[in-house]
């Protein structure tokens, strides 16, 4: 029974260090992802609107993927200004602004240079966006996630509590978690032929450890 609760307990660090990483992950890339879905899920419609018009050739083709870059492009714009402003409607206004302001510049450079033309101007938008998703890929790629990559302090800590010290973790989480507690409290019962007390349950945990692989044989 005791073997039993130390190993629940220990698997159940296990999964909250997992959570933590998982989470950890998801909130810090969310807007790459969300750029990624954004861009395919253009491509794909404005394909599909056209094939069901019965339009669909190669200039829908290019046409659809300026479109998606365009989407892909803006959303990193708005990422940007909402990570320096801090406020989503500050970052919409100066999203939409700066967008607008963008395409009239590039309007009068294309005006200006004689060789440049619209189709070149796409293709490079297009091409810009094609690396920046092939990069996003390769950050997204699954990969263990070290506290060398964390910067809060207080998150280091949290997540590799179990990694330096895996008593103290298990017995912090046995006092963190009444069902465990509760668990504890029956099984000293039965041992000792009485309900323990409070102090005593305390006690107790303070001088639980981990068991090797070996000392469960």
């Amino acid at each position: 029974m005791h073997r039993l609760i130390l190993s629940n307990i220990v698997l159940m660090n296990k999964i909250k260090v997992f959570k933590f990483k998982r989470s950890y992950f998801i909130e810090k890339h969310s807007g790459k992802i969300l750029r990624i879905l954004l861009f395919f899920g253009v491509f794909a419609y404005l394909q599909y609107h056209n094939y069901s018009r019965g339009a669909f050739k190669i200039e829908t083709v290019t046409g659809g993927l300026l479109m998606a870059s365009a989407v892909y492009l803006i959303s990193s714009l708005f990422g940007i200004l909402l990570n320096l402003s801090g406020n989503y409607l500050i970052a919409i206004l100066c999203t939409g602004s700066l967008a607008l302001f963008l395409a009239f510049k590039l309007d009068e450079i294309i005006a200006k240079v004689s060789w440049l033309n619209e189709n070149i101007v796409a293709t490079v938008l297009i091409i810009v966006s094609i690396l920046c998703i092939v990069k996003d890929f390769f950050i997204l790629k699954p990969k263990r996630v070290t506290n060398t990559t964390i910067p809060d302090d207080s998150i280091k800590v949290g997540i590799s509590l179990y990694e330096t010290d895996p008593n103290k973790a298990m017995r912090d989480s046995i006092k963190s978690s009444s069902q465990s507690v509760f668990n504890l409290s029956n099984m000293l019962e039965e041992q000792w032929g009485r309900k323990p007390t409070y102090e005593e349950i305390m006690d107790y945990i303070n001088h639980l450890v981990i068991l090797e692989d070996e000392e469960y044989q």
